[in-house]
């Protein structure tokens, strides 16, 4: 693995590393190189366009592939749900790279993957990984790489023999950067609090936290929201002001019920938003989802939200008063990840940033996704889990009841009440 600092040349050295192997090994190299999601892999094929045409290759785009003049040919592809690796079984390569290997939060699609490396004329095949800290797989990445043995010292996984080595990526290594961008080392500095700006400047992965409140162990994945979970509840955690320095409003979209196994997050929205716009934006979800409940944290610019939606709507607007500071807040939900009670969706274009923020919290930069999301676990303990429905032609017909006295008259976390709903 090599990694650490932001600005160390990692995607240059797999591409570089790749031009090794197949100059090595020609048509008998099979390459495969992997970033998460679909849109990370334009940086890849932006640095590969500068690199490869220089020896030879052409860019397939129907097939998302490099041929070079020697047969030698690398696959650029994405793994946006770690069940994706199972659609390899049978590939056979000599190189396999995964580009920021820090967002997989679990290992186990890259040791599925690891098992299509083979050679039936003995070519060597290897993993190539990058990383910086501080991402979802940060725990996973440094328990295998960083802690069992020096920088550039080769060890051995004591259960497999699998032979590993760990190469430090320092933003000084890249000459080129610091002498056409000399502000960037300024600019990773005013990035966010002291632990960040020594992982990303520094490429230190003891400062980065190694799990924080929420682990990346607990998260749990979907396929499908099942169809118990037919409920529909939107959690808001607005901002006072659209400025860049302020946290944005956040929506997260939980779909829950009774009967379901948990909770699933199905949508996530981030945006700095002027009042009007932040309101616009909660009526235009709501027209689009019809949730049962519309949850907003009453303090700020949500107190006046939620003033001027009673007034002016029919939406189940639910008033949530926080209570403690935001890691408190969080730190009383966890229960819920632990227990395997909430849901990801194995795939997602919001999934990256949102996972980052949950493991590295209360660390991040922001954390309007952690107060959406804390704001929503505790609505959902705290609301009673019983939902009846009954069809009645075009109608549903909808109850909710609370288990407290401190529920009841829709009042603080409170129940949606008795409702008909319009199909």
């Amino acid at each position: 693995m090599f990694g650490g600092a932001r600005g160390g040349g990692k995607t240059h050295f797999l591409l570089g590393d790749w031009l090794k192997h197949q100059a090595l090994y020609g048509a008998a190299a099979k390459g495969i190189l992997l970033r998460r999601t679909y849109a990370e892999l334009d940086e890849v094929q932006a640095q590969a366009q500068e690199m490869f045409p220089a020896a030879g290759a052409v860019f397939r785009a129907g097939r998302q592939e490099w041929q070079f003049p020697n047969g030698a040919r690398l696959k650029l592809r994405h793994l946006g749900r770690d069940a994706d690796a199972q659609h390899y079984q049978g590939h056979s390569y000599t190189w396999l790279a995964v580009d920021e290997a820090g967002n997989f939060a679990s290992p186990d699609p890259i040791d599925k993957l690891r098992a299509t490396l083979r050679s039936k004329i003995g070519v060597p095949a290897m993993l190539r990984m990058t990383a910086n800290p501080g991402g979802p797989g940060h725990g996973w990445l440094k328990k295998r790489y960083v802690d069992p043995a020096p920088p550039m010292v080769p060890h051995f996984d004591p259960l497999t023999g699998t032979q590993r080595v760990f190469i430090p990526s320092l933003l000084t290594d890249n000459a080129l950067l610091m002498r056409n961008d000399p502000t960037y080392a300024q600019r990773i500095r005013a990035s966010g609090p002291a632990w960040l700006v020594a992982a990303w400047l520094n490429g230190d992965w003891n400062a980065s936290p190694d799990g924080g409140i929420v682990l990346s162990q607990w998260f749990r994945r979907y396929l499908r929201v099942p169809p118990e979970a037919h409920m529909v509840v939107h959690s808001w955690d607005t901002a006072q002001k659209s400025a860049q320095i302020n946290d944005p409003s956040c929506l997260t979209s939980w779909r829950v019920g009774h009967g379901a196994p948990g909770a699933y997050l199905a949508e996530v929205f981030t945006k700095r938003l002027e009042y009007p716009a932040l309101r616009k934006a909660v009526m235009d979800w709501a027209a689009r989802d019809r949730p049962n409940a519309i949850l907003i944290e009453d303090k700020a610019s949500g107190t006046s939200l939620i003033q001027d939606l009673r007034g002016s709507t029919t939406l189940p607007i639910i008033p949530m008063e926080p209570e403690g500071d935001k890691a408190t807040r969080m730190f009383g939900e966890t229960g819920a990840f632990e227990a395997g009670r909430v849901f990801f969706p194995e795939s997602a274009p919001w999934l990256l940033d949102y996972e980052l923020e949950l493991t590295i919290f209360p660390l991040a930069p922001h954390d309007d996704q952690v107060d959406s999301t804390s704001q929503f676990l505790k609505w959902w303990r705290l609301s009673t889990g019983r939902i009846d429905s009954a069809s009645t032609g075009g109608r549903v017909t909808a109850t909710a009841t609370t288990a407290s006295a401190a529920l009841r008259d829709n009042e603080g976390y409170g129940a949606v009440g008795r409702t008909r709903l319009e199909h």
